[in-house]
């Protein structure tokens, strides 16, 4: 039940970290954040301030995650992969005579990654938008608009493209001459079986489990 902070990662002050949470080489995690239970936070990342991270998310190195920001449960999100949260940034103001302070104010806008997502390498994550439950952003892709639940996402501004199964793998393709008139029943090699009625995908039956964690956690001083 130990966290594990490495000794070059810094921590600030109250930051909530959950139990058998690792933080390693030379990560900077801001104040007011929240990290749950079994995470693992890459080397490099940086995690701004007053963000909500949920329990069993996996954070790979050189991840930027910027305020506004809030992961759900048993989300992985891969290398690289930069978050942002102003559509239209400015370093200052319009007469350029004062600098614009990184705190929250009317610019700021937010971004929810739902339980189970996975965002590839490379990727950058607009704001105001929501990124659903199981999805997959492919790496490398641009994401500017929210994303269904169970959705494959790739590209620049990424576009549907399929369907992807709690396991990861893909269970159906998007057929761009022709739209889904559904329902259309679609089941994954692991035996997990969907619904899609256009862009629409309602599970069949899900796993009895729950990624609900005890709320035990570390706070860093």
């Amino acid at each position: 039940m130990a966290v594990r902070i490495h000794p070059t990662a810094i921590v600030e002050a109250d930051v909530s970290v959950g139990k058998n949470t690792s933080i390693w080489d030379n990560v900077h995690v801001r104040y007011g954040t929240s990290i749950g239970d079994e995470c693992i936070v890459g080397g490099k990342s940086i995690i701004a301030y007053e963000v909500q991270i949920g329990h069993r998310v996996k954070i790979n190195s050189n991840v930027y995650i910027c305020n506004g920001v809030t992961i759900e449960d048993g989300v992985m999100i891969s290398a690289g992969t930069i978050f942002t949260n102003d559509r239209f940034p400015r370093a200052a103001t319009s007469d350029l005579r004062e600098l614009r302070c990184s705190e929250p104010d009317e610019h700021t806008l937010t971004t929810q990654v739902r339980e189970g997502a996975t965002i590839g390498a490379g990727c950058i994550v607009g704001c105001d938008l929501t990124i659903g439950r199981f999805a997959m952003v492919g790496m490398g892709s641009v994401v500017t608009k929210s994303v269904p639940d169970f959705h494959l996402v790739i590209g620049s501004p990424a576009k549907s493209v399929g369907v992807v199964c709690r396991c990861g793998q893909p269970v159906h393709r998007f057929n761009e001459a022709t739209e889904v008139i559904g329902p259309v029943p679609a089941t994954c090699e692991c035996g997990l079986a969907y619904e899609i009625d256009g862009q629409n995908v309602a599970e069949l039956c899900s796993p009895d489990v729950s990624l609900e964690a005890a709320s035990s956690t570390v706070t860093a001083h």
